[in-house]
């Protein structure tokens, strides 16, 4: 029994915990703007204003139906983004950016390059967009093997 006892820390453990900061640290930057949440879906929407579906924007995100009806519930509840009938096909919708919602576009883009700015600065590897490039091709390569889909939620939690 002389092997020596390493704590096993997974990669999926690693990845919870850097994405859960990554959305605190996002979360803070835009705390001032009346969305708590689903900041690059809507960013996402504003890109291609008033021609995406949900379809399209679920396969952008790779999510699910249920997923991309509740993100487009909330940012239209908060008013950030209407349904309109799609001239194309009348089963869908095209999602566009409201009069409310289009001065915080360039508010979110501004807030998501700096927290992945903060994020790359702080990484061993000085090479940052070799580093990104490498994360996405990890990302695509793991999309081909097989496993269950799974959602992930998140609130903000406040400590009063």
């Amino acid at each position: 029994m002389s092997k020596t006892n390493e704590q096993l820390f997974p990669l999926g453990k690693l990845f919870g915990l850097l994405t859960k900061q990554y959305i605190s640290i996002l979360s803070a930057k835009l705390e001032d703007i009346p969305l708590n949440r689903y900041y690059y879906p809507f960013w996402l929407i504003a890109q291609n204003n008033a021609t995406i579906t949900q379809q399209n924007l679920s396969k952008q995100l790779h999510a699910d139906k249920v997923v991309i009806v509740r993100i487009v519930d909330y940012l239209e509840s908060a008013g950030f983004i209407n349904r309109i009938d799609n001239p194309e096909d009348r089963r869908s919708h095209l999602l566009e950016i409201t009069n409310k919602g289009k001065p915080y576009i360039n508010i979110i883009e501004e807030a998501i390059k700096s927290t992945d700015q903060l994020f790359l600065e702080n990484i061993g590897n000085k090479n940052q967009a070799g580093f990104s490039e490498e994360l996405i091709h990890l990302a695509d390569k793991m999309k081909t093997v097989s496993g269950h889909r799974i959602a992930l939620f998140y609130d903000n939690i406040k400590n009063d």
